[in-house]
């Protein structure tokens, strides 16, 4: 299921941020209502998530993928979605995605690309840099990627423990 797209509901946008992170392609806005989050799911072929027992009725009736979150803690939300939509937790800027606007990151070498768009310090520390193709914002892996990493490496060790937890639960998406 690695190919899986998501729509993220709004009270889930630090979980559509970490999506993203990982690489998967997840659409998310603060402003759609629960009409638009099941639209833009049943016509992209895209997996609900949501924390909305409401929204998780209505997108089930209209025979939408979806997931419920019950998780509150970051690394639980991934570990809990990781499970329930059968994806791996992983890392790797090579394959994130922008994590504010979902576009897809071009990796590039040329410090005259991005020269005007990033502290001096990242330009004379890093080499490379990665550039959202739908809003230009720049990305690098500075001292951050430690605890990207740690969290996502803890993600990772409950969703071992979820693995079991889930097993029989019929909130799991079909394979």
């Amino acid at each position: 299921m690695e190919n899986i797209k998501f729509v993220v509901d709004t009270m889930l946008g630090d979980l559509a941020r970490w999506l993203r992170i990982m690489g998967y392609d997840t659409v998310y806005s603060d402003n759609y209502n629960d009409k638009q989050i099941i639209e833009i799911a049943l016509l992209g072929d895209r997996v609900i998530i949501t924390r909305d027992k409401s929204l998780y009725i209505k997108a089930r009736k209209a025979l939408a993928k979806v997931i419920l979150v019950e998780s509150i803690d970051t690394r639980e939300k991934i570990a809990e979605v990781a499970v329930k939509a059968k994806i791996n937790i992983s890392v790797d800027p090579d394959k994130s995605r922008c994590p504010e606007c979902n576009g897809v990151l071009e990796k590039t070498n040329d410090k005259n690309r991005v020269k005007d768009r990033v502290p001096p310090q990242a330009l004379a520390s890093y080499n490379t840099f990665y550039i959202c193709t739908k809003c230009s914002k720049v990305y690098w892996e500075g001292g951050h990627w430690i605890n990207i990493r740690r969290l996502i490496e803890n993600a990772k060790e409950l969703a071992k423990e979820y693995k079991t937890m889930y097993k029989r639960r019929a909130d799991l998406l079909p394979a």
